[in-house]
């Protein structure tokens, strides 16, 4: 009885759990990002209004709002007021560690030991974790990227119509998660155009496509592809114009790659390469993922030079190859950058990795030599691990974190806190009117969800600024201070690196609030 299959799955298992470990704990820790903040409140509106409309000029696909409507139902929150940090970042964590899950169905193209050290790279890499543990669509999308290569490839092996409709779904939610999913598969293309070149004129294998393209299979995986993406841009049959305005949106993503962005997102070419193999921020700690660029770098050339590969398929390697570097050169040329967007192309590093790691420790005569190196690989993996866990549980929302990124401050989970400590003592509760006028107010819809009576103004002030608790921007703290200083508390608290709001309390109101942190009430005195 051949006991590898089961080995191998037996130790995948063990590293999915292993990333679920770094991804699950304490979710709520790190304050919410304003892109987090802004597709929470989207998914809010779809569970309490049953609305969601493309917008083809902001945000992005649906299928983040839609696949988090189940973890709220089932996390017991049935409108976003009772929903947590917890019931949205799950779905990322979920995706995340199903990214290690999905080498079981390539291992027999990446090889097990190949497909097992890109498991523990996937587990426990910096920027895999951190942007697991984030509400936003790069995780899904790197998700279904690799569902879609995955299901091709089985197809490839299996010629079943079932793994045909499979990655032509994938390839329908990747469309309907974000619309750089075209970089991608225009990657995979130009990695199987070379792969199967290469193998045909420099290994001098005949291979014969016509047996892939089935009539039958193709037309399915088509269909499947554009009914998902049709029934997600739809609102599910309820917004005709959702499908056209999936693609007329690609006009405004081209201008903004060109460099038609806001000038903080617009970085370097090596930006993504430098945050990945050394990054320092003044004082700050050394972050580097050179262990997977290295290895990545060892598996590219492994794959056209077909040595130490072992029960890896060399076309296999050679198209992912061709198509992390395509992901790497087009995501370095466009000028408009943001860190979790190099997930898809680190991905990419990470599955060539495997091979490299194995070619190296194959092409090592000497076992002594081979343990050794094993040895210090096992000691570099754990430095990631040991980054990974610093940067989600100790820097989570410091700057000197390559992976933090205009991110909220602490100060601004104090100030939610200070809310609903003022509301409880308030006799409209959370029904207490709550007036914000700034031009900035992103995170702050998520941390005042529960309040209802919550007014947003970003031109001037109301007629009548009048409420129990105001939040105001320098311009007007600068007027309420010429009108209203002696009848509020106010302080200041940062709401993100270079923008500061001013929270202004009915001084009674507060004066009430401070008696009941310690104890006193207005009765009690």
């Amino acid at each position: 009885m051949n006991r590898g299959p089961i080995r191998f799955a037996v130790l995948l298992l063990f590293v999915a759990a292993g990333a679920l470990a770094f991804r699950l704990p304490r979710l709520e820790l790190r304050p919410m990002h304003h892109d987090e903040a802004n597709q929470a409140v989207k998914t809010g509106n779809l569970l309490d209004k049953g609305y969601y409309r493309y917008d083809p000029i902001e945000h992005h696909g649906p299928t983040l709002y839609y696949l988090t409507l189940p973890t709220l139902r089932i996390g017991g929150a049935p409108t976003f007021a009772a929903s947590e940090e917890i019931h949205f970042r799950i779905v990322p964590v979920i995706f995340g560690v199903g990214l290690v899950l999905l080498l079981g169905l390539a291992s027999d193209g990446l090889g097990r030991a190949g497909a097992l050290f890109a498991g523990v790279l996937t587990a426990i890499s910096p920027a895999m974790v951190y942007y697991s543990r984030y509400y936003i669509q790069e995780t899904l999308l790197v998700f279904f990227t690799f569902a879609a290569l995955v299901a091709a490839w089985r197809y490839t092996r299996t010629k079943s119509i079932g793994w045909a409709l499979a990655s032509g779904a994938a390839f329908g939610l990747m469309h309907a998660t974000k619309e750089t999913c075209v970089i991608a598969a225009a990657a995979m293309v130009a990695g199987l155009i070379v792969a199967v070149r290469w193998r045909r004129r420099v290994d001098g294998v005949p291979i014969a496509i016509r047996p892939f393209l089935k009539p039958i299979p193709l037309a399915g995986a088509l269909v499947v592809c554009l009914g998902l993406s049709i029934l997600f841009f739809s609102s599910f049959g309820t917004h005709a114009d959702g499908p056209l305005d999936s693609v007329r949106t690609y006009w405004t993503y081209l201008n903004r790659a060109g460099g038609e962005a806001r000038e903080e997102h617009v970085q370097s070419w090596d930006y993504y390469l430098k945050m990945l193999s050394y990054w320092r921020s003044g004082d700050g700690p050394v972050w580097s993922e050179g262990l997977i660029v290295g290895l990545a770098v060892l598996g590219f050339f492994a794959a056209f030079k077909r040595r130490g590969l072992g029960e890896a398929d060399p076309s296999l390697a050679r198209c992912l190859a061709v198509y992390t570097l395509v992901m790497t050169a087009v995501y370095c040329a466009i000028p408009y950058k943001t860190p979790w967007s190099m997930l898809g192309f680190l991905h990419g590093m990470i599955l060539l990795a495997g091979y490299g790691v194995a070619a190296f420790l194959q092409g090592l005569r000497s076992p002594a030599v081979r343990g050794l190196v094993a040895l210090g690989l096992v000691a570099a993996a754990g430095h990631l691990g040991w980054q990974a866990y610093r940067a989600n549980y100790q820097m989570y929302a410091d700057t000197a974190n390559p992976y933090v990124y205009a991110h909220s401050a602490v100060e601004v989970k104090e100030f939610a806190e200070k809310i609903e400590g003022i509301a409880k003592v308030h006799p409209d509760v959370y029904n207490m009117v709550v007036l914000v006028v700034s031009r900035d107010t992103w995170p702050l819809p998520w941390y005042l969800r529960r309040f209802p009576q919550t007014g947003y103004f970003s031109a001037e002030l109301p007629e009548d600024p009048d409420a129990p608790i105001l939040v105001v921007d320098l311009a007007f703290a600068n007027r309420l201070l010429e009108v209203q200083r002696d009848t509020y508390h106010w302080e200041r608290f940062k709401l993100r690196p270079g923008v500061t709001l001013w929270l202004w309390v009915q001084q009674d109101l507060w004066k009430t609030y401070q008696g009941q942190k310690v104890g006193i009430t207005p009765h009690s005195r």
